[in-house]
């Protein structure tokens, strides 16, 4: 029998924190998969680490690269898949890369890594010491390789087996609402919905950041709860409602998100941003519905909340795309391991 390749997953998070993809590789069986998280128990975040954030060179708080170095020691694995990476030091990378030339160094990301809001300068300087960088970004592939990546892999997003279903019981579930938004707070997406709100429509928003001041002058259709949603009740609440929003964020050159996966994954009925990526992923008018202004977003929310049948065929259509067409995060880890070998 074959020896299982040992896998080092570094995450960069704490071990409380939801990990779709780390449960992917947990579930292979021809994997041996080990976790070290960045963070050891709760997060606490000083005043001097969050300047030094906004410098770039974050803080090791909780010895990260210390561990780091014993636990490949200890565990010995064959790959080394980093979170992102961006409190890892490129010295670091160069003694492993040097004291274990076997091991083969992979950097995955769902952020837009060539943007500097979302990389340190230890992410920047340590790229030439990965094998592979694989990104959710379609244009970070050229990109990265200017700052100096060896080989980049596209990819694009993906649901999880284990937490984005449909509800079994729309009836008992308290996330029931006509229009649903789940993400974070941002000026444009807030005055698309309060548009919508303006027009007579109830919109019901969860996430983070929408505590701002700068949100809280708007319609009283625009219902805003200052929570997310997470796990069993995210997908419920998606599943439940007759339509789910997706926006795009600016900021991260968005051609797709999480939640473009996602909603459909769970049975919702998804009107999203229109772009080249989502009308590939989704047919559009067949498995989605997009839009690219706000009073094309109104007329398609006010359309579709009257013509349920058109409104559930195209919600079914979209869920079964999303398991035909390999949109899974063990899709995605089994392409990953695909190339990783072949390195």
């Amino acid at each position: 029998m074959k020896n299982k390749q040992k896998i080092l997953f570094v995450s960069n998070s704490s071990a409380d924190k939801i990990n779709h993809i780390l449960d992917a590789f947990q579930a292979r069986n021809d994997l041996q998969t080990e976790v070290l998280h960045q963070y050891i128990g709760k997060v606490k975040k000083t005043f001097l680490s969050k300047i030094f954030d906004k410098l770039k060179i974050p803080l090791d708080i909780d010895k990260l690269n210390k561990r780091l170095l014993e636990k490949i020691e200890e565990f010995k694995p064959n790959i080394l898949f980093v979170v992102k990476g961006n409190s890892i030091y490129p010295w670091i990378l160069y003694k492993i890369k040097h004291k274990y030339p076997y091991l083969k160094i992979v950097s995955w990301s769902q952020d837009d890594m060539y943007a500097m809001h979302n990389r340190s300068f230890y992410y920047t300087l340590g790229i030439k010491y990965y094998d592979l960088l694989i990104t959710q970004k379609s244009y970070n592939v050229d990109e990265l390789k200017k700052l100096g990546a060896k080989k980049v892999f596209f990819q694009n997003k993906a649901y999880s087996k284990i937490y984005h279903k449909t509800c079994k019981d729309c009836e008992q579930t308290i996330y029931k609402y006509n229009v649903l938004f789940i993400g974070f707070a941002e000026k444009d997406r807030f005055e698309d919905m309060n548009y919508l709100a303006f027009n007579g429509l109830k919109v019901n928003i969860f996430g983070s950041g929408w505590d701002k001041k700068e949100f809280q002058n708007h319609h009283k259709n625009l219902i805003i709860c200052k929570s997310d949603l997470i796990g069993k009740d995210y997908a419920n609440a998606i599943s439940c409602s007759k339509i789910s929003l997706c926006f795009l964020r600016k900021a991260n050159r968005d051609l797709q998100t999480s939640r473009s996966i996602e909603i459909p994954a769970c049975g919702g009925f998804m009107i999203a941003e229109r772009t080249d990526e989502h009308k590939k992923l989704f047919e559009e008018n067949k498995e989605a519905v997009y839009f690219d202004s706000k009073e094309e977003l109104l007329e398609k929310v006010k359309y579709y909340l009257t013509h349920e049948d058109e409104r559930k065929k195209i919600a079914q259509a979209g869920y079964e795309r999303t398991r035909s067409s390999g949109y899974s995060y063990d899709d995605r880890v089994k392409e990953i391991m695909e190339v990783i070998n072949e390195l």
